[in-house]
């Protein structure tokens, strides 16, 4: 009896191994690869990430949403500007990624890539896109073409981490658009509970950009019954940002 006990845990332990989950496997052993790149392996990594999410002339892209999210994250890691057209491209391109989870990845790796200055136009381009995907990018009906709240605040959090006054900017009319949807009676149909998050997070963000404490622009909003007055408050210190 107990040989035969010992046989059986033997198979089942054989089993056991031989489940192990692959596709997980595979994504953490890309990670790290990607933490473990050197230098002169630093295009083979861009290239072999960048095949994952979008397939190259050869290769279709990877079919595993959370392979291209972690090939994403990748390039965020390494964070070269000219990767940003096609994470830009895959969150929110004509052939936009249908995962959420690799939008959000998307948004995240924006706001990671070191961008050479305030003016250099991958970066422009970065900030212009992701403040219109947030609130102004709209089908013919009015509705947003990102519905997701964590790919929005996602985007959200990328401005905040790029910085600058063009980001701050860029956080006063994602909020403007949003305190207008959700007073007008049409805007608000393409609105919920999230949108009001999402205000809340600008202007989190405002704050952080602009060097304005919590405490002031809490009492200035208290102080204000009309949003739009405390919109008003922030263009002020926004326009006192210096340009660099």
């Amino acid at each position: 009896m107990l040989r035969c006990a010992l046989i059986l845990l033997l198979l089942l332990s054989s089993l056991l191994a031989g489940c192990r989950n692959a596709p997980e496997e595979n994504r953490k052993d890309l990670w790290r690869d990607v933490q473990n790149t050197e230098d002169a392996q630093r295009e083979n990594m861009r290239k072999r990430l960048r095949t994952i999410i979008a397939g190259d002339v050869e290769n279709a892209r990877d079919e595993d949403p959370h392979m291209r999210a972690t090939a994403v994250q990748g390039l965020g890691e390494i964070g070269d500007p000219d990767d940003a057209e096609l994470i830009l491209d895959t969150l929110m391109g004509p052939l936009a990624d249908g995962s959420v989870l690799v939008r959000i990845e998307c948004a995240i790796a924006l706001g990671k890539l070191k961008y050479e200055s305030r003016t250099d136009a991958r970066r422009v381009t970065s900030v212009i896109s992701l403040r219109n995907r947030i609130a102004f990018d709209r089908d013919e009906t009015g509705r947003p073409y990102e519905t997701e709240f964590l790919v929005r605040s996602a985007m959200l959090n990328s401005l905040i981490a790029i910085g600058g006054r063009d980001c701050a900017a860029a956080l006063y009319d994602v909020a403007s658009r949003l305190n207008s949807d959700l007073e007008d009676v049409e805007g608000s149909l393409f609105t919920s509970a999230t949108d009001r998050g999402l205000l809340d997070r600008c202007f989190e963000g405002l704050s952080i950009l602009t060097g304005v404490s919590e405490e002031e622009a809490a009492r200035n909003r208290f102080e204000n019954d009309d949003l739009s007055a405390h919109l008003d408050w922030w263009a002020d210190r926004i326009s006192e940002m210096p340009d660099n």
